[in-house]
């Protein structure tokens, strides 16, 4: 950011602290995130609004800040708002219906602003108990008569429980295990550490739930609507949790005595909670019913899909199930259809491949340009950002897609049913009567949709799709496999562009290390380099879950074709031949070698490049990785 403080300047915004979200604002300039001159600039703005959003709204509207960066710091320093103001930064309520809220509190005191925020309809008691759960750093839990610990349950009175809406639920070794909807300045949980002579360990619950339980224990019985409506808490808690920690997917895993749930966070599966048998196989069935499977049948593998809005994030679920020995294993690819669309400045493309790849690739009239690389390497999001690039008033583009991801405004998309009579071969048959200028195909599955994609290039079209293969000499290669004929190929394909996506160095626990010299000299940093150089990685900490990554970028192999690749093509050449070849004639940079100015540049560790991207032996000099890279070095 630009224009960053001194230390005097740090508390000399006067009046910020009562500005709506000030306090937000002063950790930014703390945490030197911000600088004094754009802080004041919101404020200015801010005015002129008549006080009617959030300094940080303002501040991601102008650009100075990222929604990544707001999440970050409000989990960074939870504890330190107030829970009015942390509910508004979540989005949960509105800063009028916040100001509304205090303004009661203002006429009859003593409330606490989460039940009077509460009680105006403005919030339920789940989101509440993840506003607190994120402003604590406490767990979230779901709390039931079925999971809890009778015996333990029954050493307190249900009046005393109710009062302070606090159930201790379980006990082992010196540790009691506490669920509360109230966790401040709460005297119960003292209490039930010197009744039970443990250690509290405190986790947060939503009243509802507590309550529930509370009731159930007085009736000892009821497992008719309560039951359900607590299994579709369950269920909507831990797609809201994903949806905020940006998974992209989660895995429901049955184990010996209890249910494992982990979420894919930055490609890597984190351990997020773990559910009863008996809990787990009830939200199992939920899921099983919203993805329209057979609820009936667990001994066969199924799928499904199904949409939710949870939140007010609405995602679509693809859901598969596979059934293990101690039951039916699920996984759900969450698929975000809005705010997941980058253009083609976000995608964390190096400037010289991004100015090669827009100028001799994407703005070549006609041709194949294919995007490679495995699952969940972010192709789609680099084929998205290419047509939002190529997207014009004068140009039609239409698309086949299984299924439609995102939805981009002005072009044609078509999503794969071939219930419908919509399947991959009949749509593309039909696209090619709509007179487009561009096409895109989700997928290159085969050698009849390869053939599709050579005879549209051939006819004028420029074609954009994406392929399966472990990088971009490789793609050439499979096109050879699949029977395309090398004149074709040679003739029609204009780039190829092989990309994975590799794990960045989490901020909050950034520090300088040394790397393994084995490892860095494999990936081609030099002892000189290493010696003159400073690198860093991630020690663990709570934001990136003890990883020491947090959030991703991309690694990029462009090549580019020639009059020398081309008729390396045409002569048959070995894969090490052609990869020779583009590098000395068409300046190919490997996913290697971009990883490594990544090492460089702070952005990631040895060790995870050499995880990540294929070994490719590199002649070149950090010196020459830096020119090719369009850095100013």
């Amino acid at each position: 950011m630009s224009d960053m403080q001194n230390s005097d300047e740090k508390i000399s915004i006067p009046g910020l602290d009562e500005r709506p979200g000030g306090h937000f604002a002063a950790i930014l300039i703390e945490d030197g995130v911000m600088g004094v001159a754009d802080v004041k600039k919101a404020m200015r703005v801010q005015e002129k609004l008549g006080s009617s959003k959030l300094l940080s709204t303002i501040l991601i509207e102008l650009g100075r800040l990222t929604e990544s960066e707001h999440r970050r710091i409000i989990r960074k320093h939870g504890r330190e708002f107030r829970i009015g103001e942390l509910i508004c930064e979540l989005g949960h309520i509105s800063l009028q219906q916040l100001q509304q809220a205090e303004q009661k509190m203002a006429i009859s005191p003593g409330q606490r602003i989460g039940t009077v925020i509460r009680e105006l309809g403005f919030i339920d008691d789940r989101q509440l108990a993840q506003a607190l759960s994120e402003q604590l750093a406490m767990p979230l839990i779901h709390i039931d008569l079925d999971t809890a610990d009778r015996a333990v349950l029954g050493r307190f009175a249900i009046k005393f429980m109710r009062m302070h809406l606090t159930v201790p639920y379980e006990a082992s070794g010196n540790k009691v295990s506490i669920a509360t909807a109230s966790p401040l300045n709460n005297p119960a949980i003292a209490e039930i550490e010197k009744q039970m002579h443990k250690k509290a360990v405190v986790s947060i619950a939503a009243e509802s739930s507590v309550l529930a339980l509370l009731s159930k224990l007085e009736t000892a019985g009821g497992k008719g609507a309560e039951q359900k409506d607590q299994v579709a808490d369950v269920v909507d808690s831990v797609l809201l949790s994903a949806i905020r920690d940006h998974a992209s997917d989660i895995h429901i895993e049955p184990m010996e005595n209890s249910t494992r749930i982990r979420f894919r966070l930055d490609g890597v599966l984190i351990h997020k909670m773990d559910l009863p048998s008996e809990l787990a196989q009830r939200v199992m069935a939920r899921l099983k019913v919203l993805s329209e499977m057979d609820i009936s049948d667990s001994r066969r593998h199924q799928d499904g899909r199904f949409r939710r809005e949870v939140g007010n994030v609405g995602c679509d679920y693809r859901v598969s199930t596979y059934v293990t020995v101690y039951g039916e294993n699920m996984v759900m690819r969450i698929l975000r259809s809005s705010g997941g669309l980058k253009n083609i400045e976000q995608i964390s493309m190096s400037r010289g491949v991004l100015d090669r790849f827009k100028h001799e690739a994407l703005d070549v009239p006609t041709g194949v340009i294919l995007i490679t690389g495995p699952t969940g390497s972010g192709k789609t999001s680099t084929l998205y950002a290419a047509v939002d690039y190529l997207n014009r008033p004068t140009t039609k583009i239409i698309t086949v897609e299984d299924p439609v991801e995102y939805i981009v405004p002005g072009i044609m998309q078509c999503s794969i049913d071939a219930t419908a009579g919509r399947s991959f071969d009949q749509s593309l048959k039909a696209m090619m009567r709509q007179d487009p200028d561009i096409i895109v195909m989700g997928e290159v599955r085969d050698r009849a949709s390869a053939q599709v994609a050579v005879q549209a290039a051939l006819t004028g079209h420029k074609v954009l799709t994406t392929f399966h293969t472990e990088d971009s000499i490789g793609g050439l290669l499979r096109l050879i496999d699949m029977g395309i004929e090398t004149f074709l190929i040679s003739s029609t394909v204009v780039s190829i562009l092989a990309q994975r996506l590799i794990r960045t160095i989490c901020p909050e626990c950034r520090q300088a290390y040394m790397p393994n010299k084995r490892i860095a000299n494999l990936i081609g940093i030099d002892d000189k380099t290493l010696r003159s150089r400073t690198f860093y990685r991630g020690t663990g900490c709570s934001t990136c879950y003890g990883t020491g990554y947090h959030g991703r970028t991309a690694l990029h192999e462009l090549l580019v074709l020639n009059e020398d690749v081309r008729e390396a093509i045409l002569a048959h050449k070995s894969s090490h031949d052609v990869r020779q070849i583009s590098c000395e004639s068409t300046d190919l940079l490997s996913l290697m070698e971009d990883g490594l100015y990544k090492v460089l540049l702070g952005l990631t560790t040895a060790e995870e490049v050499y995880r990540i991207a294929p070994r490719t032996l590199s002649t070149r000099s950090v010196e020459d990785i830096y020119r090719l890279m369009g850095h100013e070095h």
